[in-house]
């Protein structure tokens, strides 16, 4: 049985599985994980996942459908977002694993360990701190979420600091990096031959992955850079030739056919489910306000900020700090970029990324991962289970 229907009759049935599932024996080695609610196997749950697979557990992702599906490794085990059989392995695992919230529907029995790694360091204002800008049912659900939560992974002093005052929670935090990011820890030269088998990409060009955050309306018009001009630039001060990959936000990825692109400038990477890889295999970025940022930082290579529309921007979700403060190029417009590009300073850009580092508390540890399944593991000790 797939997916159960919002109908009233789909809610019904839905309540009545969560309650009966409830009384059934639970796997304390056992873990559901979901990612951006059921769009694949990435982020920092799969990075989770990998290592609870190490240890002997048994994993069950939840998954939108067969495309979803067909990205998890051998050993993790599929479920529908939502379905009857969703609603079970739930009820029955003895840990949660995801990025995002919660549906408001959602039960979690007493001794059930829910981990949330969250999916990102935030720019704008989030939760909380945004509820002006927020619908009242999101964060009603969020409240509720929270109170679910038994930890929160967090990659800095600064994001623990906005979980106790903006996400209503006062439980554990495990301050030790994003899971997701552990992978950039390390140079992995594997990665640019499997990224450009994937996508089908020319030998031998170098990559800059454009990766900027949706807009509120989902429109397409902030992404109006001149790519063939930025393409010039990048070969001008780095030599060799350049291919620019587009990876468009979630929300709006179906849109990306819908721009320009020249093929021999410019691919659509948008589908690609794992944007690490990608950090990995590509040489430089630009993006705008998207924490993607503050994970590249990690690998030390170029990267720019492309906000042509700043102003409205800002004033749509005010920023937690001066975007002043960004470790990395800006520019608003393509004059500005090109220039960005041409004059780029790696010594300056590490010294501001240092800077801006300490400021924060950003810790990434390389095994967060592994530290959160110690964490698990530990707990399951005390409990008498592990």
């Amino acid at each position: 049985m797939g997916k159960i229907n919002s109908s009233l009759l789909g809610k019904i049935l839905r309540n009545g599985l969560w309650q009966l599932f409830s009384w059934l024996p639970k796997d304390s080695r056992k873990a559901v994980c979901q990612s951006f609610y059921g769009r694949g196997y990435s982020d920092s749950p799969k990075a989770v996942a990998d290592q609870l697979l190490k240890r002997g557990w048994k994993v069950y992702w939840t998954v939108k459908g067969p495309e979803e599906a067909a990205t998890l490794p051998a050993g993790v085990k599929p479920v529908v977002v939502e379905s009857p059989r969703a609603i079970y392995h739930f009820c029955t695992a003895g840990v949660w694993v995801d990025n995002c919230r919660k549906w408001a529907y959602t039960k979690k029995r007493g001794n059930t360990c829910y981990v949330q790694t969250w999916h990102g360091f935030p720019l704008k204002r989030i939760e909380g701190d945004a509820a002006d800008a927020l619908p009242e049912d999101y964060l009603r659900a969020a409240r509720q979420d929270s109170k679910m939560g038994d930890l929160f992974l967090s990659n800095s002093r600064f994001l623990t600091d906005i979980y106790r005052r903006g996400f209503w929670y006062d439980g554990e935090v495990l301050e030790q990096g994003f899971p997701r990011n552990d992978v950039l820890s390390q140079p992995h030269p594997e990665m640019g031959e499997k990224v450009r088998n994937a996508l089908g990409l020319p030998a031998g060009k170098r990559l800059l992955l454009y990766a900027p955050t949706f807009r509120k309306d989902k429109g397409l018009a902030a992404y109006d850079m001149d790519y063939a001009r930025l393409v010039k630039a990048l070969e001008g001060r780095f030599g060799g030739e350049w291919l620019i990959l587009a990876k468009l936000h979630p929300n709006i990825a179906e849109k990306a056919a819908q721009m320009d692109l020249d093929p021999q400038v410019i691919r659509n990477a948008s589908d690609y489910p794992d944007i690490q890889e990608l950090y990995l295999a590509c040489d430089a970025m630009v993006t705008d306000y998207s924490s993607v940022m503050f994970d590249y930082l990690i690998t030390g290579k170029p990267c720019f900020l492309y906000v042509n529309d700043l102003a409205a921007y800002k004033g749509d979700r005010n920023f937690y700090f001066d975007i002043d403060k960004l470790p990395f190029a800006r520019a608003e417009n393509n004059d500005q970029l090109v220039a960005a590009v041409l004059g780029f300073d790696s010594q300056e850009q590490a010294q501001r990324v240092e800077e801006f580092c300490r400021e924060f508390g950003i810790v990434e540890s390389g095994d967060a991962a592994g530290k959160t399944v110690d964490y698990l593991e530990e707990r399951l000790k005390r409990q008498g289970k592990g």
